[in-house]
């Protein structure tokens, strides 16, 4: 099944946000933060300290970036999400955008710009490429775009954190298609629907948003953490990708 414009973003939803903001770094998930910070310490982010958090949800990888050090601006589509993220961080700064243009809400420039899933849940290459366009726009001289995205694996694999063997149609997904995962760790169990983007997809989208990968990175579990890992030592459920500007725009 193909995602077109008429894709429901399913964390734009009262019940999932609730379900979703009590969530923080639990097993999987871990993998998904654990190694930012070197892959930022060792490429650099311009000479400030300012962040935006494009697709923040609830605030959790807000929080995150302020913890990093950073003055941080949370901004999404989904204001349900955003309710949360401010009841959690009333100090902070969320806010609201349109789908598919950033506006005048969040101008930056910005030295680190964060998108952690957030076009997972993007459909098509035309609203993939807009939006990564405005991104790179909003980027200071040498900052760094890192993009946190579900690997193609992890619709195909069972985790500590997900399920997929409910979902056999996920193994012949290709790029723009749905696929269905369920998070074991929220009360929420409802499948989440998802778009499924090939890796050599995506470098054809940053080359059309006039952007350049610096480093892509599989994060994997170790033996030596403490979780009981299933997939995660032998398959990275997550890929992220260092970008700066530059490129085919």
């Amino acid at each position: 099944m193909t995602a077109d414009d008429a894709f429901r973003n399913a964390y734009d939803d009262t019940d999932r946000a609730a379900s979703y903001d009590q969530l923080e770094y639990p097993a999987t998930y871990s993998l998904a933060f654990r190694d930012i910070p070197d892959l930022v310490a060792r490429h650099g982010q311009g000479e400030g300290r300012r962040a935006l958090d494009f697709g923040c949800g609830a605030g959790r990888s807000t929080r995150f970036l302020q913890g990093l050090g950073y003055d941080a601006c949370g901004a999404d589509i989904s204001a349900a999400m955003l309710e949360r993220a401010r009841v959690r961080d009333a100090q902070g700064r969320y806010e609201l955008v349109d789908d598919g243009d950033l506006g005048a809400r969040v101008p930056g420039p910005f030295d680190l710009i964060l998108s952690a899933f957030t076009f997972d849940n993007v459909p098509g290459w035309e609203r993939k490429v807009a939006l990564l366009s405005q991104l790179r726009a909003r980027l200071a001289p040498g900052g760094r775009l890192v993009n946190l995205l579900s690997s193609p694996d992890i619709y195909t694999h069972e985790w500590l954190s997900f399920s997929t063997k409910d979902f056999p149609a996920n193994r012949a997904a290709r790029t723009g298609d749905i696929v269905r995962i369920i998070m074991l760790d929220v009360p929420d169990r409802r499948p989440v629907d998802d778009v499924l983007w090939e890796r050599q997809d995506f470098l054809e989208v940053y080359r059309r948003a006039g952007l350049r990968r610096l480093e892509e990175h599989f994060p994997l579990g170790r033996p030596d953490e403490p979780h009981a890992w299933v997939s995660e030592c032998e398959v990275a459920p997550w890929v992220i990708d260092v970008l700066e500007a530059g490129g085919s725009a």
